[in-house]
């Protein structure tokens, strides 16, 4: 089962969400102390509960993680981002800049004038 982070009720139930080779979503517990699996890591759990739109492996006693580069490649991506520089809001707020969203202008001439 490959893991994603897409569940919007992972935190509230302390599972984690996975697909199935089938595409099939599956939910799955960690077992206690368990280092949970990153994002593009595929975990073998064996399913206790079948439901029509998902799948359940609860009560796991033993995890098995097989690390892939997708789950390297997101801890790449992790790391990159840890050294964005955020915004301040001292000098930035001092400096406008115009920020050009590509929206095309009808009617307008490059001078600003309208032609017809």
């Amino acid at each position: 089962m490959l893991v994603i982070q897409e569940g919007r009720k992972d935190n509230a139930t302390a599972r984690m969400s996975g697909r199935s080779p089938e595409n099939r979503l599956v939910h799955f517990e960690l077992p206690v102390g368990a280092e949970p699996p990153r994002p593009g890591d595929m975990v073998t759990v064996k399913i206790t509960d079948a439901a029509p739109y998902h799948l359940l492996a609860d009560n796991l006693t033993d995890l098995n993680i097989r690390r892939t580069i997708a789950g390297d490649a997101w801890d790449r991506a992790e790391a990159a981002s840890c050294a964005v520089p955020s915004a301040s809001t001292g000098d930035s707020a001092k400096t406008k800049s115009s920020v050009s969203l590509g929206l095309p202008t009808v009617g307008l001439s490059a001078a600003g004038k309208a032609s017809h």
